[in-house]
């Protein structure tokens, strides 16, 4: 679809375009920006519902299912959500920074020395629970270890290859949402470098939570007695393993190729002319040394050649995945708490503003199974995207403001007036 499409509104970074691999990508130096569109397709039905609150209350509104005495009704109970899940957000805030304090690579108070050492494993633990309850609210899903595997050493056009030691984390977990199609452009050799669009499974926004076995040193210092957090946006799927920390670039069999080839029939091009040489000075035993020694520094040459070629390689495969996160990366440690609770708190409100809209448009008392397939037909209608709908964890809220009440068999609930 062409850029000026008024669907198309919502812009990636730039990424590099190149071909199906790695060598593509490291002479491919054009870059162009991907998109994704507002209707654009999803992968999988998740929890995560994307749409702003306000939003939301405008459109429940412009329904008109409600009448003038109902709809100021839904208006309070509306301000009422926010209240609870703005005191619940201020509790995670407290929370996590009560836990983060000693874990946290960018502390900058000193911590005096007859203070009492913290079990710092216990309190690993308990950070990393609470980030993944805030996590979960916020509409994201835990990855699998081994889904985190099949993208090792694996990339898309515009990823770079990797190798993963998993032994060097304590801890690591890594979280995704908006599990969506982009679209992005790249320009190919057997096509006249004419820009294509490419579908490309992304996810909308990653968070990574780790902890390393040792310090090291990838670019930044990285603390072992810390828990580092990363907040990513629209990562292709495959390049997932970009994300961590302490990999190593691994070159593919063309990337390979590339440097051996040239160094290999360079230094066989020599060896044929020196040899030449030998035949026509063999029977001078003076110049056969000699020219035994201009072999062997020939071939020391080259050798020295491919080892600085294949270095210049990696280095262009690690500027590549520099340059890609440098526009992916969104925040780091304590920022990142910020934006997840942030996150959680929007995604609360519009659960529980959805549910009592569709309980306060039921005539009758609604079930909790029919509530959920409202609330999605509702969503369904209003952004056309499937959304697995938590209505337990919004009707705990609305019962919390007394905002709806069950039946006395306990079967459904009617809205509390």
């Amino acid at each position: 679809m062409p850029a000026s499409d008024p669907h198309i509104n919502r812009v990636l970074a730039s990424w590099p375009m190149g071909g199906s691999d790695a060598l593509s990508n490291s002479w491919a130096g054009v870059s162009n920006s991907g998109v994704i569109r507002d209707d654009a397709a999803h992968w999988a039905i998740e929890p995560y519902v994307p749409i702003e609150t306000r939003t939301l209350q405008e459109y429940l509104v412009g329904r008109k299912e409600l009448d003038a005495a109902a709809t100021e009704l839904f208006k309070q109970r509306c301000d009422q959500i926010e209240n609870l899940v703005h005191h619940r957000t201020g509790s995670y805030h407290t929370q996590f920074a009560d836990l983060y304090s000693s874990l946290d690579p960018d502390l900058e108070s000193l911590v005096p020395k007859q203070t009492e050492s913290h079990d710092v494993d216990l309190e690993t633990h308990q950070l990393m629970a609470t980030c993944d309850e805030i996590l979960m609210r916020a509409g994201y899903r835990r990855l699998e270890q081994s889904e985190i595997e099949k993208c090792v050493g694996v990339a898309s056009q515009w990823g770079v290859p990797l190798h993963v030691n998993f032994e060097l984390f304590e801890h690591l977990a890594v979280y995704a949402r908006g599990d969506v199609v982009g679209t992005r452009l790249r320009r190919r050799l057997r096509k006249l470098y004419q820009p294509e669009q490419v579908e490309v499974p992304i996810y909308q926004r990653m968070v990574v939570l780790f902890e390393l076995c040792d310090d090291s040193a990838v670019g930044e210092e990285l603390a072992a007695s810390a828990l580092h957090l990363r907040m990513f946006k629209n990562i292709p799927k495959l390049d997932v393993d970009m994300l961590l920390p302490c990999t190593r670039v691994r070159l593919s069999k063309i990337d390979r190729a590339k440097i051996i080839v040239p160094s290999l029939g360079g230094w066989l091009l020599s060896m044929r002319k020196i040899a030449q040489i030998m035949f026509l000075w063999f029977a001078l035993a003076y110049y056969s040394a000699a020219v035994i020694g201009i072999l062997i520094l020939a071939g020391i040459g080259y050798l020295i050649k491919s080892v600085f070629s294949y270095l210049r390689t990696k280095d262009k495969h690690l500027l590549d995945l520099t340059r890609n996160l440098y526009f992916q990366k969104l925040d780091t440690n304590a920022g990142v708490a910020y934006r997840m609770i942030q996150q959680a708190h929007r995604q609360s409100i519009v659960e529980s503003m959805l549910a009592y809209h569709a309980i306060a448009t039921h005539d009758e008392p609604i079930s909790t199974r029919r509530l959920r397939r409202k609330c999605e037909r509702i969503l369904r209608e209003a952004i056309d995207v499937e959304i697995a709908f938590q209505v337990d964890r919004a009707l705990v809220g609305l019962c919390e403001i007394k905002a709806i009440k069950p039946t006395p068999d306990g079967k459904a609930w009617i809205v509390h007036r």
